[in-house]
């Protein structure tokens, strides 16, 4: 999977979340007995485990990866973490990361929530908590005896970057108008645009490929106008499955509603118009 051939390695190999990214590295450097568990919350695929995994191998701990959600019941969540906990000898460089305490925390959680609350205020080792949801009122609990650390989406322009990137390096191309709807489909979430990205490519999915391809009007006028060369503008054009005259009235439509003086309005428009000749 490309995903995990690409899973970054070190902290400069990440992409986006920078302040976030120093933000953790400074909580793992500065930790001692008695600080904070981290609180890390944003969506999937924006690097919460694996910027977890690289510090972790960094600072010299050996991280013990838990999902919260495999163990609501009281029971079952101490009798997991209370060994790690309580082991001093095996706690010297031992970390904890917890998964998707949001899927702990309510009302069908037979306890669990609270155990790992009540938990959490004697902790002596690092300790990390990952959550998609930021519902405040949901996580309430978490965020008081955490320090808590937002990531967010990773932005569709550093995106792109990454997959021409991924595309190079796996010697594929990939035409302009369906990198634009990967980035578009993925939402912010790097490992899903890997995963849709090798999909596409692959012969038992070339009918989604190629359905891929054809691109949104607005999205293929879009990119037209932000191609870097000629070659690269042509080949959104021929992504844009629809006939001239429906391209030509799609250029005509975005021309005119945008905020062009009139001495650039004129010179559009009169491009267009032999375009339609």
């Amino acid at each position: 999977m490309w995903s995990e051939k690409y899973r970054p390695k070190t902290i400069s190999s990440m992409v986006g979340n920078e302040q976030g990214r120093s933000d953790v590295q400074r909580w793992f450097s500065t930790w001692k007995s008695g600080t904070k568990p981290l609180l890390l919350t944003g969506p999937p695929g924006i690097g919460k485990t694996t910027i977890s995994r690289i510090l972790s191998v960094q600072y010299g701990y050996d991280m013990v990866e838990l999902n919260a959600s495999d163990a609501r019941s009281k029971s079952r969540l101490t009798s997991i973490l209370n060994p790690i906990i309580d082991n001093q000898g095996l706690a010297d460089r031992t970390m904890i990361f917890l998964d998707e305490v949001d899927g702990i925390h309510g009302s069908s959680d037979y306890g669990g929530g609270q155990a790992l609350l009540n938990m959490l205020g004697k902790v002596t080792i690092p300790t990390i908590l990952a959550a998609n949801s930021e519902d405040v009122g949901k996580m309430r609990g978490f965020i008081k005896v955490s320090k808590h650390i937002r990531l967010h989406p990773i932005p569709p322009r550093i995106l792109r970057v990454y997959l021409n990137h991924v595309l190079k390096e796996e010697g594929v191309t990939m035409g302009p108008g369906t990198k634009i709807r990967i980035v578009s489909e993925s939402k912010g979430d790097v490992r899903s645009m890997l995963n849709l990205a090798q999909s596409l490519i692959s012969d038992a999915d070339i009918q989604t490929y190629e359905s891929f391809q054809e691109s949104s009007v607005e999205e293929g006028v879009d990119a037209f106008f932000k191609a870097k060369s000629i070659r690269e503008a042509a080949s959104v054009l021929n992504s844009m499955r629809m006939n001239p005259r429906e391209k030509i009235n799609a250029f005509y439509s975005s021309i005119v509603k945008s905020p062009l003086d009139s001495k650039n309005l004129s010179y559009m428009l009169n491009i267009i118009s032999k375009a339609d000749m």
